[in-house]
Formats: C-alpha cells, structure tokens, sequence
C-alpha cells in the first residue's frame, strides 16, 4: 500500500497591528544647543579595531553592501570611482551597475542623569570617524574585548531555499522514526547564530554568548528556547508581535555595539547599546522583487537611564549621478489607532495616535541622470530612464506608553551647504541638533525655500513634505532648488532609554522604474510602498501557493510512503 502525504506551507497570514505615537507638541521646545559632551562613563575591557568585513545582499533584483559598523550600501576601502553600492537594477554580465543609494547609517544620542550628551551616529566610516564597533556587548557590563570583536566582525547568511530543503529533511527522517543527520543539515542553518547552537562553534570557531535576548530568532519545534536544527529548529524572520514561523528568500544577520572603543566619529561618550541586525529579501515576480528591508533590535546594556533620546536613520541617497537628486517626504495619516496603557497608579487608559506614512523619496532635479547629460564624473547614471527610491520607517521604539514611534522628523542638507557655510556635522550637538529635527546650528527648519528662514514661526518637523508635482505645495521641485549632494535623516524620538529596554528600527526600500520627470507623480512609489506595508503589517508573509514538490521514497516494514515536500 502506498500512503501520499503532502507538506503544504501555512496559507494563512498573520497581521500585526502596530500602534505608532508622536511625540507631545512641545517636544520641539528643548534648549537649541543641546548637553555638553565627555568621554566618560562607559569602559571597554580591551580596545576593538574597526570592522573590516563587508557582503551584499543579492538575492533579488538589489545587490546592496551590508557593512559591520553601523553603516551599509558603500563600498568600504573600495578602490573604484564610485563608492555606492545599492545597485538596481542587478545588471547583467558587462552591463555597468548603477546605484541608487549611496550610503546610510545608524544614529542614536541621549542624555544621562548627569546632564552629558551620549551618542553613537556613522556616516562615510575612516579610522578617524568611527563609533560602532563588530559584536555583543556583555550583558552583565555592558563592555567588550577585541577578540570578542574580532570573532563577531563577519555574517551570517542563510537562504530560504536552504531552509525549505532543510524543513523536508527533517520531516523525511521523523515520519521513517530516525534522527536527523547533522551531516545533512545545510550549513546555514547549522550554523545559525542562535540561542543554544551546540553546532555553532564547529562551524565558526568560538562561542555564542548566553543572553536572554535571544541573538538570531528561529522557529522552536519543541519550544526549549534552545537552536536544534538536528529536531528540526529553522531560522525565521524576528519582528516584535508576530510569533512567526516566516523566513525570506535570503536573511544576513550581524551584530555591531557602541562600546569597543574611543567614539571618534561624534567625540561623545558611548550609550553602551547592543545592535543585533538583519537584512531581508524575497525573490518574487512583483514590486517586492526590487526591495530589500533592515531591522534593527537594539538592546540597552548600560545601568543608566537615558533620557530625550532619539534613534535616527542617515542617508547619502545618490540616485545615480549624486549632483543632481531632489528629495522629500510623505507623512500622510493613514489611519488612527487607539492605544491602550495603563497610567502610574496602574488605572487603564486609552488614546488615539495616527499612523502616518513614514516615507522618504529621493528623485531626479531633471528628466536626465547626470552632470551634463547622461555624464556624471563620480558614477554610473540611469541617463534618460530614471527611477524612484524610498526609505519607509515602518517602526520605530517605544515611548513611555508602550506605543511605536514612527517618524517623527525627517531633515535634510547639503555636503557643501551654502546656507549654512559648512558640510557635514562634526560635534555631538551639531549631530543631536539633526536628530531633533534643527538645522545643526540648532534653527528650526521652516516651510519654503530651502526649509532655512531665520525668524519664521511656520516651523516644520518635515523637510519638503507636499508631492513634486503639486504646484502648490513645498517640495525641492516648486522651490527650484539648485543642485547640490544632498544627505537626510529620519528620526524618531523623543523618548527614555532604560536599562536593558530593548526597541526595533525597521525600514524598508521600495524602488520604481523609469519615472515620467521632472517634478514627477509619487503615485508609482506610494503603490510600491504600499505593497511593502502590507508585506510588513502582515508579518512579511508572503501570500503563495505550494512550489513543485520533490518525492522521496521511505521503506517502511512491508510497506512504502511516497513523501512529497515543497523545496
């Protein structure tokens, strides 16, 4: 008798709901020049040497450069011409590649009880300009060493069809009743850096710190909270309130902190932060195959509260030539969400938060990609078919009432900044300053022109926030903007860092082909976006039918099963 058995995946999705808050409408009202800086208070067992190792993500239609300092989608010691390293579309073989980001980077920078500025924040990183450093922090301490460092400066990969592969053979050697074979196992799934991995050291050559948080997450078959890939155990997609079971077409995990050494990018003392990282992409036949999404779950390690801290994403978003892109945002209201906490006294309360769209854009001054034409000195140029990117900051941490923040301002300036006389921030308050939604000299921004107009009381929390093409709004486009390369920062704040509080910073990039220029329609963006938020606020659940399945014969005693299983 031949018994059939068909392994289908989960056709149903799970939805989380995410309640987002702002900030109170006074929160702008801080001082302008925000706490002074020291290089005190945390320590480091053993300076760490700055992180060398770097991948791409590349799985779908994006190849991006994932980078172990905080920062990611450059080329780090690359000694090409152009440093971006977001590039889509994947080209072809002797095809050039041209990106359409140029960098980002990690920022974060509260206020001790001492009244000092605490900070971490990567932009370009040099030997000079560095304040992250590769792996764990101790979670006793909050400090590290330089082997601990070393050991953690690399990646881990696994890929969704090594997952899918490696669910089969386990179900193959449970219904014939035997163990599973380590030597069968995929190797990324082996070695994922997960809790309790007996098989990690083999792989990777030293040990995985016992922490509570949990490193990596992964799918627990017989829920030990203990990585058994040999029971069957997988590595899935870790996001707050989703108990999922999801994994995607390729995920790189990473862990970087603030406290392997001297701060030298923004001089100020470390916040002793713990970042455990991972990158996300599906291969798909839709708008998602030109998108990639990043997670950040940060962990505070420290044994002091910080207070009016903000958590911030930078960008150099060189949309192909880097001379010559526009940027803006979108901070619709999609919906309003009630919020439910309790008070002090432990009395239930509620609130209504709106949930925004938390976009950023970044699009051609002109119909043509390039200094003069299709050229441009310093890269690559999409020419005369120039697409669209955005940054959706899908989640932020919470604030005092449990809620999510999102977005709660998006700034921008220039490299070489004619309105302010300078480039780049280079001190502590100048980087708070951006955070908190200022100019870094520590003047609001303000609607029209170039968002800079001392005196003006029609202050802003969001730089160009009307649609290109709506002749009555304010965008780079209706302002006429000359040409210039453009930074930005998406922050979210103002909230309190507890002593081992643990937050998310999830952002995810749509990107749309060949855009009608200039002062284009977001709406083909704002479609991709939406396709991206669903994605999300399903729990990056992809809707799908089984894949062609594989058969395997198991001999049974006076009997056979066929066993078909989806790889």
């Amino acid at each position: 008798m031949q018994i059939f058995k068909f392994l289908f995946p989960p056709s149903l999705l799970l939805f989380a709901l995410n309640a987002v808050c702002r900030p109170p409408a006074n929160w702008r009202n801080q001082p302008a020049t925000p706490p002074q800086t020291h290089q005190t208070g945390a320590t480091f067992r053993s300076a760490c040497n700055q992180s060398t190792h770097q991948t791409d993500l590349n799985i779908n239609n994006v190849r991006a450069r994932l980078l172990n300092g905080g920062d990611m989608w450059w080329g780090l010691n690359d000694n090409t011409f152009s440093l971006a390293r977001y590039v889509v579309p994947t080209p072809k073989p002797g095809e050039p590649e041209v990106s359409s980001l140029a960098a980002c980077g990690l920022w974060l920078g509260g206020v001790d009880p001492g009244g000092n500025l605490k900070m971490a924040c990567q932009m370009y990183r040099s030997q000079a300009k560095n304040d992250f450093w590769p792996g764990p922090l101790d979670a006793n301490d909050g400090t590290t060493d330089e082997s601990t460092c070393r050991n953690w400066d690399q990646f881990f990969r696994v890929l969704g069809s090594d997952i899918r592969k490696h669910k089969a053979n386990a179900e193959f050697h449970k219904l014939r009743g035997e163990p599973y074979p380590p030597e069968e196992i995929p190797k990324d799934v082996k070695g994922w850096p997960a809790r309790g991995n007996s098989f990690f050291k083999e792989i990777h050559q030293f040990d995985l710190p016992n922490t509570n948080q949990g490193l990596a997450l992964f799918f627990d078959v017989n829920q030990n909270g203990i990585y058994e890939p040999e029971n069957g155990d997988y590595p899935v997609i870790d996001l707050k309130g989703c108990g999922s079971t999801t994994f995607a077409d390729e995920m790189v995990f990473w862990i970087f902190n603030d406290n392997g050494n001297v701060h030298t990018q923004t001089g100020a003392a470390p916040m002793q932060l713990e970042i455990q990282a991972e990158a996300i992409a599906f291969s798909t036949q839709d708008e998602i195959n030109d998108m990639t999404f990043y997670r950040y779950k940060i962990i505070n390690r420290a044994v002091e509260t910080l207070d009016s801290t903000f958590f911030s994403i930078w960008m150099d978003p060189d949309l192909g030539c880097p001379h010559d892109d526009y940027i803006g945002c979108d901070t619709t209201v999609l919906r309003v969400d009630t919020i439910y906490y309790e008070d002090a006294n432990g009395n239930p309360k509620t609130k209504t938060r709106p949930r925004r769209r938390d976009l950023m854009y970044v699009y051609n001054m002109d119909k043509t990609d390039g200094d003069l034409g299709c050229v441009c000195p310093d890269a690559n140029t999409y020419c005369n078919e120039v697409p669209m990117v955005g940054v959706d900051f899908f989640r932020g941490p919470l604030d005092g009432d449990g809620a999510e923040l999102g977005m709660t301002s998006f700034v921008y300036w220039l490299r070489e900044d004619p309105i302010l006389g300078k480039t780049d921030p280079n001190i502590a308050p100048e980087f708070y300053n951006c955070m908190t939604g200022r100019w870094q000299n520590g003047t609001p921004f303000t609607k029209g022109g170039s968002g800079y107009n001392p005196g003006s009381t029609d202050v802003t929390n969001f730089a160009f926030g009307s649609p290109p093409n709506d002749t009555n709004g304010w965008s780079m486009c209706t302002a006429n903007l000359p040409k210039g390369d453009v930074r930005t920062l998406q922050s979210s704040g103002p909230f309190t860092l507890r002593p081992g509080k643990v937050d998310e910073i999830i952002i995810g990039v749509p990107w749309v082909p060949n855009i009608n220029y200039p002062c284009p329609d977001l709406e083909p963006l704002l479609y991709a976006d939406r396709t991206a938020q669903l994605l999300f606020d399903h729990c990056m659940e992809m809707p799908q039918g089984p894949a062609a399945p594989d058969l395997d014969w198991v001999e049974l005693d006076r009997e056979f099963d066929c066993l078909l299983s989806n790889q």
